[in-house]
């Protein structure tokens, strides 16, 4: 598919009014819609309102506070570039927006299904002007199908703008975990005005990948259903855990005192807060201080273990959400090496069988455990570093994610539909010929099919044609409730196999010896190793 040709273009939408936005090939390209209003950065967004005099969308909005040469880590962990359109800025207050794609000449009497994607990166990176998840192509491609969506990209607050909390913070009325909240008040938003673009508010299915599919799953833990159908890309619970307030309130006195505010009386402190520059805001807080969601007895109501969600009284089993669609790749945990977690590390076999054996301390004979599981993942003392780590990401990627997507689609209680991605990354770099973390929405959004085989481009659209399938309220295969089924998109081919057939002889010792000890000793031992200092 050659580049398209943006074209100046009108709408006229009942509420807003008239929109200048882009025409591309069959496509309306509506760019930085403002969907929430702040005062400043760290403020409760409000949704935006409009007096009818319309709006111009013709252009990206702003960048939310974060790093700008984080499109170039993801680059990186994708193994292939794309060409950048112009860099849209940061911004604190002007940073909530969306796009939105809608086709051209669908029947006007029957309104479209909506496909809403949340982006990844961590809580801390991410923007909805990144080329990767541009949703043009795949407007375009149901369009082709005679299955037309509109495509809805959104961005959120990061780092310390969408998830800095504190005690004094929540005195003052600032809510955590902001950035879910910005996510909530973008559904909101859709729901609101989409039926004015063309789309049906009570078919909206939202995506994610990696922290944005974790998202998408946390969208259902309150009442208001924002969310028909969602479709988990590699973010499946319990993969991340929301963190404690005490940690949260830690974090954030560290922040103040990295901006010299320690000193000042609250209501002073809570002042000069509002008037940061971006700039400090980057530069002293450090890529060392991590913001991610924290446990509010609201949006983050749990901590999800690999237990709780197979209890009975696992919130998510009330969830009006008809349906999940949930992927999860066989390396997945590959992003752990992108962001340097491993580059200082030396003795990985011997470290990571040493954290294997006391997260396994439970286990009637941990040695023995630990000695099998190491020997199925081929871990073996005289291994070089690179070879260990492969090994190890592979382990890490059957807990933290093959077993959180089983469990997740385990725990729905609608339809869920299971699908491993097994295709190979087919570009230059450490994991080429893996399925890697974030291949997936690479392939789905249509974005590299010029970079991709033919075979390739086949599993692009097979994957992109499922999704879309699933958006229209249908079955793209047999879901796991009722059939214990995966599908694997492989060689360009998507199959469905029963459940165990999925699974590699390493990931079925690993769910054996995690009925033994518990799952959650497993993921223990992963993450122990991960974030040991």
């Amino acid at each position: 598919m050659s580049v398209s040709q943006h074209q100046p273009a009108t709408f006229q939408h009942p509420t807003i009014g008239t929109i200048r936005c882009q025409r591309a090939d069959g496509v309306l390209r509506f760019l930085g819609v403002r969907y929430g209003t702040l005062r400043h950065w760290f403020d409760n967004a409000q949704l935006c309102n409009y007096d009818g005099s319309g709006i111009t969308a013709d252009h990206h909005g702003p960048q939310a506070i974060s790093d700008p040469k984080a499109l170039d880590l993801e680059y990186a962990a994708i193994q292939r570039s794309l060409p950048n359109p112009e860099f849209p800025g940061l911004s604190g207050t002007q940073c909530l927006s969306l796009n939105i794609h809608v086709p051209e000449g669908s029947d006007a009497s029957s309104l479209l299904p909506v496909l809403v994607f949340i982006h990844g990166g961590g809580f801390a990176a991410g923007s909805n002007w990144w080329p990767q998840y541009d949703m043009q192509r795949i407007v375009q491609l149901s369009a082709k199908q005679g299955k037309p969506v509109i495509g809805i990209n959104i961005n959120y607050r990061l780092g310390a703008p969408g998830f800095a909390i504190s005690e004094e913070l929540l005195e003052a009325g600032y809510k955590a975990n902001r950035g879910l909240h910005d996510q909530r008040l973008a559904l909101q938003w859709v729901k609101q005005h989409i039926a004015g673009f063309g789309g049906d508010a009570a078919r909206v299915t939202v995506s994610g990948e990696s922290v944005g599919g974790l998202s998408t799953t946390r969208l259902l833990y309150t009442e208001e259903t924002l969310a028909s159908r969602i479709v988990v890309l590699g973010g499946a619970p319990p993969s991340m855990s929301p963190l404690p307030p005490a940690v949260a309130d830690s974090t954030y006195q560290t922040m103040v005192e990295r901006l010299e505010l320690q000193k000042l009386p609250r209501d002073e402190r809570l002042k000069a807060l509002q008037d940061v520059s971006i700039s400090a805001i980057q530069t002293k807080l450090g890529p060392d201080l991590s913001f991610f969601p924290v446990l509010d007895n609201s949006l983050v109501p749990l901590s999800e273990s690999f237990s709780s969600m197979a209890s009975e009284d696992y919130i998510l089993k009330r969830s009006p959400c008809e349906a999940a669609m949930i992927v999860y790749s066989p390396l997945e945990m590959s992003i752990f090496a992108f962001m340097g977690v491993f580059a200082q590390r030396q003795g990985i076999a011997a470290a990571f069988a040493k954290s294997l054996r006391a997260s396994l301390a439970s286990h009637p004979d941990p040695d023995a455990a630990a000695a099998r599981l190491l020997q199925c993942h081929g871990i073996t003392p005289e291994l070089d570093d690179k070879s260990a780590l492969l090994r190890v990401l592979q382990f890490g990627s059957g807990i933290a994610s093959q077993a959180a997507a089983r469990a997740l689609a385990s725990s729905f209680p609608g339809d869920a539909f299971l699908l491993q991605f097994s295709e190979p990354n087919p570009w230059d770099g450490p994991f080429t010929g893996h399925s890697t973390h974030i291949l997936d929405a690479a392939f789905l959004f249509q974005n590299y099919n010029d970079h991709l085989s033919a075979t390739q481009r086949a599993a692009a659209v097979q994957f992109a044609a499922d999704v879309i399938a699933f958006a229209h309220g249908q079955e793209p295969w047999k879901p796991v409730r009722t059939a214990n089924e995966t599908a694997i998109l492989e060689g360009g081919k998507r199959r469905q196999v029963e459940g165990p057939q999925a699974m590699t002889e390493p990931y079925r010792l690993l769910v054996e010896i995690g009925e033994s000890v518990g799952l959650d000793s497993l993921l223990g031992a992963w993450l122990a190793f991960v974030f040991a200092m």
